[in-house]
């Protein structure tokens, strides 16, 4: 979550940027003044998402950081300054099961050398269920988000025929993922050895393949090149690089934090408004869920690759 929060991040983070606007003047008539600060109710931005990936990590916890909208941007610059202090109670509620879970919040400095409110919790993420956020000030206002966890059960993957690429040799592969307009990072897996002995071997792919018109995800697996990675991570010769089976690792975004334009793109996600869930607030609250899916190749890869 480094993109978010400045603090050391996952890579399953996303560099996301949100410009408040900042309105400063002032009128005089008789010693008075007119302080036009105007918040439009928007009370906090909020940073962050849910990720199941954490389920299976020992101790982990989930992360986000909330800013205070306030007159002056954010600036703390040591623990004694006057923004350290945040009136906020962070709490997510699973709408499926009623369970509510207060977050603990911790002043935290950033690689920049400033400070940020940053809010963690051990939360067990479950796929297909819903959570809303809650930032609460102690008198009363609050700004809440919403995200659906990416359900596996939702998702298909379709193998297309494996084929040699005229122009390299290369035998690629084309997958289809229906269900899922938007994804987030691909690990493609190798179960290399015999049946009874194969070691897995993941290969990140990242956020490759495009979306199709029909909300679908198509990305192509180039499985000779991927031989020639397991040749040097194994240190033996590309022949020797035999496995009988592959595998699918993708982290689902959400179904409302598709993009502006398609792409996580700073400077299309710093216009205000562009990509935000979060009610009398700025910023972006979502999730990212886990897809598996492992097959026996096929004998006509096989006679391909001279298995």
């Amino acid at each position: 979550m480094n993109g978010f929060f400045g603090i050391a991040p996952s890579r399953s983070c996303f560099p996301f940027l949100l410009l408040i606007p900042l309105l400063l003047g002032t009128a005089a008539c008789e010693d008075s003044f007119i302080d036009p600060f105007d918040n439009e109710d928007r009370y906090y931005t909020v940073y962050g998402f849910l990720d199941q990936m954490k389920n299976f990590e020992p101790g982990a916890v989930q992360t986000l950081r909330i800013i205070p909208i306030t007159r002056f941007p954010e600036r703390i610059d040591s623990p004694a300054h006057p923004q350290a202090d945040l009136d906020a109670v962070v709490t997510t509620t699973n709408l499926n099961t009623g369970q509510t879970r207060r977050w603990a919040h911790t002043l935290e400095p950033l690689s920049d050398g400033t400070y940020a409110h940053i809010f963690r919790a051990a939360l067990f993420v479950q796929a297909g269920h819903t959570y809303r956020l809650s930032v609460a000030r102690s008198d009363g206002i609050t700004a809440t988000a919403e995200t659906t966890v990416p359900a596996p059960s939702s998702i298909q993957a379709t193998l297309a025929a494996p084929r040699v690429d005229p122009a390299s040799g290369d035998v690629t592969q084309d997958v289809l993922l229906s269900g899922t307009p938007a994804l987030w990072d691909i690990l493609v897996i190798y179960r290399v050895g015999n049946d009874f002995g194969a070691t897995p071997y993941p290969l990140p792919y990242g956020r490759v393949g495009t979306p199709t018109d029909d909300d679908h995800w198509r990305f192509t697996v180039n499985i000779s090149n991927d031989r020639r990675r397991l040749s040097n991570l194994l240190r033996i010769p590309v022949s020797a690089v035999e496995f009988p089976a592959m595998g699918l690792e993708i982290r689902l975004l959400d179904g409302r934090w598709v993009p502006p334009e398609g792409s996580f793109d700073p400077e299309v996600l710093a216009q205000p408004g562009a990509l935000s869930n979060v009610e009398n607030g700025y910023g972006f609250w979502g999730s990212i869920g886990l897809y598996q899916h492992d097959w026996r190749i096929s004998n006509e890869l096989r006679n391909l690759l001279g298995f």
